[in-house]
């Protein structure tokens, strides 16, 4: 199977195109449209995607993830199945290969097949303070992985070190290593700045980071909106 993007970066559409019998695994609520020979299965507590109750688990309380993942096989001959993310943005393909790891922040997963296996990576306690997820989701397999961003996407292949703010990374490779800190020398200061926690980023690899920030778009359009009655 196969991932083509289209309408980038704003509106971007990605379309699965599945071989017969080939199918692919994508978050609930993120087809637009189906060929008539795609056989949808809805993975509940115990279903093959993502590999039982406890990671099922893990991903909807701890990362935000829904609980329900849609299964999509072509039957009969190949299929194509269309997807878009809730937000306006990109997407991107990481072609994930074998014994190499994938961090993504929770909200940019969107689909992978079955030879890929998704679980989550603790964040760390800091993160709290962060705004952002306190869990990253954790890919390891081989195969293509489907991520959305809220913003364009720009793909940084890093050797050294790197700050970037929390709400704006996608998704980093193994070879990379973060710690989480502050964007001055201290909280005060931080806090004064309005740039909050950031991660350092140190190693070799690729990140993914997207030019928009969701939380704060969030916040910002909330201030403009009227008072909700109570």
């Amino acid at each position: 199977m196969r991932f083509d993007i289209h309408y980038r970066p704003a509106h971007a559409l990605a379309i699965a195109k599945l071989a017969a019998g080939e199918h692919v695994r994508a978050e609930s609520g993120a087809m637009v449209s189906m060929s008539s020979n795609i056989e949808v299965q809805t993975d509940g507590p115990m279903g093959r995607a993502g590999g039982g109750l406890w990671k099922k688990l893990k991903r909807a309380v701890l990362s935000g993830e829904t609980f329900f993942t849609n299964h999509y096989l072509a039957r009969g001959g190949p299929g194509e199945v269309t997807l878009a993310p809730s937000l306006c943005g990109d997407m991107v393909v990481h072609e994930l290969s074998r014994g190499e790891d994938l961090l993504i922040q929770g909200s940019s997963y969107m689909a992978a097949p079955d030879t890929v296996d998704i679980d989550t990576q603790f964040q760390g306690f800091r993160g709290l303070f962060s705004g952002e997820n306190l869990f990253f989701l954790r890919a390891t397999g081989q195969g293509p992985v489907l991520m959305n961003a809220f913003g364009a996407i720009e793909t940084v292949d890093l050797s050294g070190e790197l700050i970037v703010d929390t709400g704006h990374l996608v998704a980093l490779t193994s070879g990379l290593h973060y710690e989480i800190g502050t964007a001055t020398s201290g909280w005060i200061a931080s806090f004064l700045s309005g740039e909050g926690l950031v991660l350092r980023v140190r190693g070799q690899g690729r990140l993914y980071l997207q030019t928009r920030n969701p939380t704060e778009y969030g916040r910002h359009v909330g201030r403009l909106l009227p008072p909700r009655e109570q």
